[in-house]
C-alpha cells in the first residue's frame, strides 16, 4: 500500500536539516508502529521518499513525503499514530492512498507557492525594478561548483498581498537546471529594492519565509499531491 502524507513544519522545528527530517519522520513511524516496507539489500532502508526539500529556515504548511506499506492500514489510524509520535512542530494534516506505480513525488512537483514576510520592506520599488529587468543574474552553488541562473526563469510569478504590503507572493517553479531556493529570490529582490546599492540585507528577524504549497498540473488545475485544487 502507497500512502501520500501531507504534514506541517513549523517556527520551533523551522531550522532542522532535511536530512534530520527524514531521521525525524523514519524514527515517528517506527514508534508509531507503522508497518512500513524495506528496501532489499545488505542495508535495508524504510521505503520513505519526500516531495521537494524545504530550506533550512523556512516554514511549511504543506509538505509531503511518499511511503510504501507492507500491509494496509487504515489512513485516519496512521494519522492519528504518527501525530502521537512526532515532535511539536510536525503536524500531519491528511493522506491519501496511490497507485503504487504512480509517479514519485520529486518527479511530480512544477511549483513551490511561498509567503515572504518583511518588517517595514518597499516591496513596489522592488517589484518596478524586476519588472523593468529583462534579466536578474544570480549566482547558484552546486556540487559541481557554481554556476550563474537568470531569476526571471525561476519564478512563475511574484506579487504583493492586497491586504499588506508588506507581505510578498512567491510563486516558483520547481525541478530543472534553473531552479533556486526562496532565500536567493529574496535577497535578489531586497537588493533591488536598495537600488544595487550594497545594503539589501535586513536583520534575520525582520524576513520569514513560508511555503504555502506545492503543486503540479492536473487536467488544466494546479493541485496538491493530494489533490487539493489551488484556490
Amino acid at each position: 500500500m502507497r500512502v501520500i502524507v501531507e504534514y506541517t513544519r513549523e517556527e520551533r522545528v523551522k531550522y532542522i536539516s532535511h536530512l534530520d527530517l527524514m531521521r525525524t519522520m523514519q524514527r515517528a513511524v517506527r514508534r508509531a508502529g507503522i508497518p512500513i516496507a524495506y528496501s532489499q539489500g545488505f542495508n535495508p532502508h524504510p521505503a520513505m521518499a519526500f516531495a521537494s526539500a524545504l530550506p533550512v529556515g523556512v516554514t511549511s504548511q504543506g509538505e509531503y513525503m511518499d511511503i510504501i506499506l507492507a500491509e494496509p492500514m487504515s489512513l485516519p489510524v496512521l494519522k492519528e499514530r504518527l501525530n502521537h509520535a512526532l515532535p511539536k512542530g510536525i503536524t500531519i494534516l491528511g493522506a491519501l492512498d496511490v497507485d503504487e506505480k504512480a509517479p514519485s513525488l520529486m518527479s511530480l512537483i512544477e511549483r513551490a507557492d511561498y509567503r515572504v514576510t518583511a518588517t517595514g520592506m518597499d516591496w513596489e520599488k522592488a517589484l518596478t525594478a524586476y519588472s523593468n529587468s529583462a534579466e536578474i543574474i544570480v549566482m547558484k552553488k552546486g556540487k559541481k561548483g557554481t554556476t550563474t541562473v537568470n531569476l526571471k526563469d525561476s519564478v512563475d510569478t511574484v506579487g504583493i498581498d492586497s491586504e499588506n504590503k508588506e507581505v510578498l507572493h512567491l510563486f516558483m517553479k520547481v525541478g530543472g537546471k534553473g531552479s533556486l531556493k526562496p532565500e536567493a529570490v529574496v535577497d535578489a529582490l531586497l537588493e533591488l529594492s536598495q537600488g544595487n546599492s550594497g545594503e539589501a540585507e535586513l536583520p534575520d528577524r525582520s524576513v520569514s519565509i513560508h511555503r504555502t504549497g506545492l503543486y503540479f498540473r492536473k487536467n488544466g488545475d494546479w493541485v496538491t499531491p493530494l489533490l487539493r485544487r489551488k484556490n
